[in-house]
């Protein structure tokens, strides 16, 4: 297995107590436990953090996306970008 993104609830350890993306060892996003999981989080961040979270994105590939873009994208669809990108990081390849 490889390293990949995903998300973890670090709430116990963090002061902020925001779920982070960290890598870890994972296989795909298959399980609806772990989707539902990833969703969740998301749900639940703001858009500072989602747009932070997608320019320091590190999965199979780059998101390059300008501030000025992801400034003039509402909530849901920041939420859409960063859920998309960790699914088809967790894919197997």
């Amino acid at each position: 297995m490889q390293k990949r993104p995903r998300i973890i609830d670090d709430t116990k350890h963090s002061e902020s107590n925001l779920k982070k993306t960290v890598f870890q060892e994972v296989g795909p996003m298959t399980s609806g436990k772990h989707f539902e999981q990833t969703a969740t989080s998301i749900a639940s961040l703001g858009r500072d953090e989602l747009k932070r979270r997608i320019r320091d994105f590190e999965g199979r590939f780059k998101l390059d996306f300008t501030d000025n873009y992801l400034d003039n994208l509402g909530v849901d669809r920041l939420r859409h970008i960063l859920l998309a990108a960790l699914i088809n990081a967790n894919l197997d390849d």
